[in-house]
């Protein structure tokens, strides 16, 4: 009988002692105070002459408490998009049993924030990061800071940049520059 306690201590244990550790970890990862940071995009023509007038657009999401939202401004005279951080309530416990969970899955799926970017330029045009080189990624390009970046046409035939920001990101300021086609 005591053969057969020993046994299923030596595997019940150490299982036991692995799930412990990956509540823990979910419990006592660092807590954050947004959902979305503060943003602030920068357009800017193949000049260095600002746009102003320019829609841009910000979607985000917080899987930690589930919410998620959107907003949009228009570019000041200097070219200059401002969003505030979206304050979150998350502390140690926020989300705890989630994040056990998902580091026992298979693919790691994380918990956290993500938002991205959209800039509407009227028209045809061609744009990039300013001063960030990117490398093509299939269908998108990333910058050096992990940064995902993509331009498209809407169905009026403007042009769309959009931009994904690592979940991590605390702040975002960034600048893009644009030329217009047939110039």
């Amino acid at each position: 009988m005591r053969s057969k306690a020993k046994i299923v201590f030596s595997i019940v244990g150490p299982l036991i002692l692995v799930l412990f550790l990956l509540f823990a970890i979910g419990v006592l990862s660092t807590p954050r105070d947004f959902s979305s940071p503060q943003v602030v995009i920068r357009l800017l023509d193949e000049n260095g002459t600002p746009l102003g007038g320019i829609e841009v657009g910000r979607n985000w999401y917080d899987s930690d408490i589930g919410k998620d939202g959107s907003d949009q401004v228009m570019t000041d005279r200097a070219g200059i998009a401002r969003f505030p951080k979206i304050p979150a309530s998350v502390g140690l416990f926020t989300g705890a049993w989630r994040k056990a969970y998902m580091s026992l899955g298979m693919c790691g799926a994380g918990s956290g924030t993500s938002t991205s970017i959209y800039v509407r330029y009227h028209g045809l045009c061609t744009v990039v990061p300013k001063d960030k080189p990117l490398r093509k990624v299939g269908q998108s390009n990333q910058d050096a800071d992990g940064i995902w970046f993509y331009s498209s046409t809407d169905s009026q035939s403007n042009t769309m940049a959009n931009l994904s920001f690592p979940r991590q990101t605390k702040n975002i300021d960034y600048a893009l520059s644009s030329s217009v086609h047939g110039k």
